[in-house]
C-alpha cells in the first residue's frame, strides 16, 4: 500500500507542477539597441564583472615626447548580430565638455559603425598634451543619439552583473573623458634641488627638467635610491644641463616661460641671461 502511495505522488507531480508554470515576460523586439559599457573588472574564477561610464587620464609621468594619447569609448549593442555595417551616432555635449576640440582633443564622428558580424566598436578621443592641463582638468563627454539602426534603450543600469549585488547606477548614453597633467612637488626637490640648483618648484619647469634630463615621477620618487636617475651627486650636471637648455632657447628667440608668464630661471649659480629681452 505504501508503495502504491509513493508511486501516485511521484507521478502526480509534473502535473502539479504545470498546474503552476508562468510565462517569463522577455525583450522581444526587431529593433536594435546601443549602450556604452566600459569593463573595469571582473572578478577572477567567475562569470562576475563590473562596468563603467568613464576613463580618467593624466600625462603625469608620460615622457615628454608623448604629445597626445588615444582614449576610446567601448560601445555595445543590444539585439540581433547582423551580415552589414550599421552606423552609429554619438555627439559632444558642448554644454558639459571644457576642452575645445582641435585645441585639447580630436575626434571623427561621421565613421562610427558596428561592423557586420559584429555587435560592439569603440570610439576614439585623441587627447592632446597642452600647458593648460598643468593648471586643471579637462573634460570630454559624448552623447549616443538613436538613428535608422539603433535605440538607446539604457538610459542607465547597474555597473554590475552580479544579481546578488545593488551596485550603482552608470549611463548608458553618457561617456566622460577627464584628463590631465597634474603633479606635486617631489619632497628631493625642496629638500636638495631648490636652493642650489633648480629654484622654486613649478609644475611646468618640473616638466622641462624632466624633459631635458630624461628623468621621470618615479625617478623623484625614488631618489638617492639604486638604480633611478635622479641622485644628488648628479644635481650639478641636471641644473648645468637644463641652463644649457634654457639658454639656447634664449638666444634662438624662443624664450621659456614659467607658468606665471616670466622667463623660466634657475638657482643664483645656474641662472639664464634673458638681458636680450629686458
Amino acid at each position: 500500500m505504501k508503495l502504491r502511495i509513493i508511486l501516485f505522488a511521484l507521478i502526480s507531480f509534473p502535473f502539479l507542477w504545470s498546474c503552476d508554470k508562468k510565462e517569463i515576460p522577455v525583450f522581444a523586439s526587431d529593433d536594435a539597441g546601443i549602450y556604452f559599457q566600459r569593463l573595469t573588472n571582473a572578478v577572477y574564477g567567475s562569470t562576475t564583472e563590473y562596468y563603467g561610464d568613464s576613463t580618467d587620464f593624466s600625462f603625469a609621468g608620460a615622457n615628454a615626447y608623448y604629445r597626445s594619447h588615444m582614449l576610446y569609448a567601448p560601445v555595445l549593442t543590444m539585439g540581433k548580430v547582423v551580415d552589414y555595417d550599421r552606423p552609429f551616432k554619438v555627439v559632444v555635449d558642448m554644454e558639459e565638455t571644457t576642452a575645445v576640440e582641435g585645441k585639447d582633443f580630436e575626434i571623427e564622428l561621421d565613421s562610427l559603425v558596428i561592423k557586420a558580424g559584429t555587435s560592439k566598436a569603440e570610439v576614439p578621443v585623441r587627447i592632446i598634451r597642452t600647458e593648460t592641463l598643468l593648471e586643471k582638468t579637462l573634460k570630454i563627454v559624448l552623447r549616443l543619439q538613436e538613428n535608422e539602426h539603433f535605440k538607446c534603450y539604457l538610459e542607465t543600469y547597474k555597473n554590475t552583473n552580479l544579481y546578488t549585488a545593488k551596485g550603482e547606477q552608470i549611463s548608458g548614453v553618457r561617456y566622460v573623458f577627464t584628463f590631465n597633467e597634474m603633479y606635486t612637488q617631489p619632497n628631493f626637490w625642496k629638500n636638495y634641488a631648490e636652493k642650489d640648483y633648480f629654484g622654486e618648484w613649478t609644475a611646468k619647469k618640473y616638466q622641462v627638467v624632466n624633459q631635458v634630463c630624461g628623468l621621470t615621477p618615479i625617478d623623484w620618487q625614488y631618489a638617492n635610491s639604486y638604480g633611478y636617475k635622479m641622485q644628488s651627486a648628479r644635481l650639478p650636471f641636471f641644473a648645468r644641463t637644463v641652463r644649457i637648455y634654457l639658454q639656447e632657447q634664449a638666444d634662438a628667440g624662443n624664450p621659456v616661460t614659467d607658468s606665471d608668464g616670466k622667463y623660466m630661471q634657475l638657482a643664483p649659480n645656474y641662472e639664464v641671461d634673458y638681458s636680450d629681452y629686458q
